[in-house]
């Protein structure tokens, strides 16, 4: 028989990767063992490593001090469609982990449990719509072609005779926020009341965001004409974007309700804006407020605050037959990131986009405690006589114009006296007085939140969901719901530059977020061949001196 030169070579050779794809074999399947073994064990014990920033997936410590004071049983049932698809499978999944932490820190006065839904289940249907969770249309695609059918995806809580529902989960980021609100307004033993003025051209809130006011507060219209009753004063009080001026008798009214202990929002605007078939224009506007909050020591300046870091609009613009769409940066839209960290209002928010704003002056407060929660940027200036606001318009600071920072938005607590401390005249023949002993100073602290703008919740003015966040935070800080305000404030961080860039710099950031990660995969790929490289060398020279 022949002898095969290097046969002795190739046979180590053979022998080395041989025990090698062994020892590779062996770890393989002890890392198999080992994920089974977590994972089973994850089945029969709860816990969560969340390292997220802000533990967005786990339950924020405001929901688990109201799970832990659950008195009695609340019974989450959850109608899901067996069969959904993406992205709408993981909303069941996601669910089941939260609703699984809530039991874990609500003990036995939490309980949930998911019924399914099967195509045509007509009892599971007759039982879902009963307890108002609604179907939704769903499409999909199976078999190369797209079908559309009914889905459920809604969850019921119950607390004794009371019921709230959650029709449709459509979306898992405010997910934490609609259950721990509901559980808390199921089990509060009464109703909070939420005053909203009304009259005085005030616009009134939006559906979607009356909508979610109802989600925690009842709401009570405020007419400054009708006669007051102090026993029957609201909880807290939203004044926006009255356009009427007050009298001497309105404005005691509701100085009268703020001295007897109600907190108050102003949303407030210097300047009227019409936006009306695309005509930009502001023009004077006076209600008196302005006597009442120079009481107090606040000022809304008479001005608008533009600032280079602002909202892009879409604009039409005719260029021949043609209608083009542009996108153009609005200064008049400034986009504030100097938020208070302190402020259980703004402390977990990164940005709130305030149009039309005026700043607010705090300069001749003498007492109280002021806070400021809202500032622009040091890129921000101050136009006091606009008149066409055309986004179209040159903006650019002049050099008179005021720079900034501006407060934009600012709360007041202390105790003061009246600027009424008998009822003015008009009040006396005109309007029916307060009931009750007429107050001349203060019982407790009062608590002012003003900002200089009631545009920022105007559903003609794109924002963001942050802009409702804030204004749902004001109202739950009059209410001194602090828990609230940080279950719905968990997740909304939003990562703006914090400096004005370039056209340059904005291409470069724009081509490096496109091209860095390719880029980092290649290199990857090329690194792990050089080492296989090298690798193989290394063992081809070890069996050669050998």
């Amino acid at each position: 028989m022949t002898k095969v030169p290097g046969g002795r070579f190739l046979a180590r050779g053979r022998g080395v990767l041989f025990n090698q794809a062994k020892g590779g074999a062996g770890a393989v399947l002890g890392l198999v063992v080992f994920l089974a073994s977590v994972n089973m064990a994850g089945q029969l014990a709860y816990g969560r490593l969340d390292m997220s920033e802000g533990r967005v997936y786990s339950p924020s410590k405001a929901s688990k001090r109201i799970l832990k004071s659950l008195e009695d049983p609340v019974i989450v049932k959850c109608y899901f469609s067996r069969e959904l698809p993406q992205p709408y499978a993981t909303y069941r999944d996601y669910l089941k982990d939260l609703l699984r932490a809530y039991a874990n820190y609500g003990g036995e006065n939490f309980e949930y449990r998911f019924i399914d839904y099967y195509q045509d289940d007509a009892k599971f249907k007759s039982e879902a719509l009963s307890m108002g969770v609604a179907p939704v249309r769903l499409t999909q695609i199976a078999k190369d072609k797209y079908e559309i059918k009914d889905g459920f995806m809604g969850a019921v809580l119950l607390y004794g005779d009371k019921k709230e529902t959650i029709p449709v989960i459509r979306d898992i980021a405010g997910l934490e926020y609609d259950l721990t609100t509901r559980i808390k307004k199921i089990t509060a033993k009464e109703p909070r009341v939420a005053g909203i003025l009304r009259g005085k051209g005030t616009p009134g809130l939006a559906p979607e965001l009356t909508q979610a006011v109802h989600e925690n507060y009842e709401t009570r219209d405020i007419d400054l004409t009708q006669p007051l009753d102090p026993g029957r004063y609201p909880k807290s009080l939203i004044v926006l974007g009255p356009r009427e001026n007050f009298s001497d008798g309105e404005l005691a009214k509701l100085e009268q309700m703020i001295l007897a202990g109600v907190p108050a929002a102003f949303f407030l605007d210097a300047k009227e804006v019409n936006m009306e078939s695309g005509a930009f224009f502001a023009s004077n506007l006076e209600t008196g407020l302005g006597r009442l909050l120079g009481h107090w020591g606040l000022e809304l300046t008479k001005g608008f605050a533009l600032d280079l870091q602002n909202q892009n609009i879409s604009i039409q613009q005719r260029a021949g037959p043609f209608l083009i769409n542009n996108i153009v940066s609005y200064p008049l839209m400034p986009i504030i990131t100097g938020l208070s960290e302190e402020s259980p209002v703004t402390k977990d928010m990164d940005q709130v986009m305030l149009p039309f704003a005026s700043p607010v002056s705090t300069a001749n407060v003498k007492a109280g405690r002021v806070e400021i929660l809202a500032r622009t940027t040091r890129l921000s200036w101050m136009k006091q006589n606009l008149v066409s606001l055309s986004p179209l318009a040159d903006f650019n600071p002049a050099e008179e114009d005021p720079r900034g920072p501006f407060a934009m938005a600012v709360t007041l607590e202390g105790r003061f006296a009246a600027m009424f401390p008998a009822p003015p005249a008009d009040l006396a023949k005109s309007t029916p007085l307060v009931a009750g002993p007429w107050l001349t100073e203060s019982k407790n602290d009062i608590r002012i939140f003003l900002a200089g703008t009631s545009k920022l919740v105007d559903t003609n003015i794109p924002a963001d969901r942050s802009n409702q966040i804030f204004f749902l935070n004001v109202v739950d800080w009059l209410s001194e719901d602090a828990d609230l305000v940080a279950v719905r404030s968990k997740g909304a961080k939003l990562r703006p530059f914090t400096r004005a860039l370039s056209d340059h710099a904005r291409q470069l950031v724009k081509f490096a977020a496109m091209l860095l990660m390719p880029a980092g995969v290649v290199a990857a790929g090329v690194a792990n061949w050089r080492r296989r490289r090298r690798w193989k060398a290394l063992v081809r020279d070890r069996i050669l001196a050998s």
